[in-house]
């Protein structure tokens, strides 16, 4: 049962819920900046388990926001590489040891995660030089999505990854994220995907990616057709909702030019019934017996 309140959201606090799994939705933007919709970022909570799948633009702000001090987040997921996703490592990962977090944090990915984490690494030698004794921070530790599984914490959360297909992006990725019977689907960035078709078959929620834009745009601009082209349209999602009719879909990193978030929630209400709503910063969501919606934070919610 998805129970929704005040237009998708509730306000409580946290003692109030049981064994739940809580997603906080960081960051819902694209690569474009907005204030009100930093980088993608989501914060995965079970009791004392924290993990972040992707770290965009903000995430650190964000964290700050609803009070998180980044000492219980040790697992991080990174989808694919665009900086849109990935820039707010070296921030989270800096502050961290401002605050004095003492474990070292594991980042997963795609192949190449080692060379980039060691670039993060160069790019701030002096920095750490400055700030903090030789070895006496907490590192980074980073593994290709192929060999994490015997380098996770143990929890009850188990978040696995899929090959997607963002296009032009050789090695991009989505995410299932199992919490007892539930399941939870990310879909990443992606255009039409077997993968994500198959993995969010039934879902309790599936977190999926959308791309519209007006006629007029469309014919006028070359780039955005070809950005079109990897990722998802609403008559293309409409397709994967029928399909997999997940009890909840989440659209998340919406890439809209010339339409509204009203505009699309029309267009797929006309041909698809099940529950759909739009992410927004702060955003978070309880899912247990039920699946509660609620605001962390001042962000407007859509």
């Amino acid at each position: 049962m998805i129970r929704y309140f005040f237009i998708f959201f509730i306000f409580f606090n946290y003692a109030y819920a049981g064994d739940v799994l809580n997603i906080t939705f960081l960051g819902t933007g694209t690569p474009r900046p907005n204030i009100e919709k930093l980088g993608p970022s989501l914060l995965i909570k079970h009791k004392n388990y924290e993990s972040l799948i992707d770290v965009g633009r903000g995430t650190t702000l964000r964290l700050n926001q609803i009070g998180n001090d980044f000492s219980k987040i040790n697992e991080i997921y990174l989808s694919h590489f665009h900086f849109d996703h990935t820039i707010g490592l070296p921030d989270l990962w800096l502050t961290s040891n401002l605050w004095q977090k003492k474990s070292d944090t594991f980042v997963f990915g795609p192949p190449g995660v080692k060379k980039f984490c060691n670039n993060i690494y160069e790019a701030y030698k002096l920095d750490l030089k400055y700030r903090l004794k030789e070895n006496s921070y907490s590192k980074l530790v980073c593994f290709n999505f192929n060999n994490y599984k015997d380098n996770k914490a143990k929890s009850s959360v188990n978040i696995s990854s899929f090959k997607n297909n963002h296009g032009h992006v050789d090695n991009s990725y989505g995410f299932r994220i199992s919490f007892q019977d539930k399941k939870i689907i990310y879909s990443g960035d992606t255009s039409v995907s077997e993968n994500v078709l198959s993995n969010a078959k039934d879902a309790d929620i599936l977190i999926h990616e959308v791309i519209a834009m007006s006629d007029k745009i469309y014919e006028k601009n070359k780039k955005l057709r070809d950005v079109a082209a990897t990722h998802t349209t609403v008559k293309q999602l409409i397709s994967i909702l029928k399909k997999t009719k997940p009890k909840l879909t989440i659209l998340n990193h919406a890439l809209l030019f010339g339409v509204s978030e009203k505009d699309v929630l029309g267009k797929i209400k006309k041909d698809y019934k099940g529950d759909v709503i739009f992410s927004y910063d702060l955003m978070s969501v309880d899912i247990g017996k039920e699946i509660n919606i609620f605001n962390l934070g001042v962000t407007n919610g859509k």
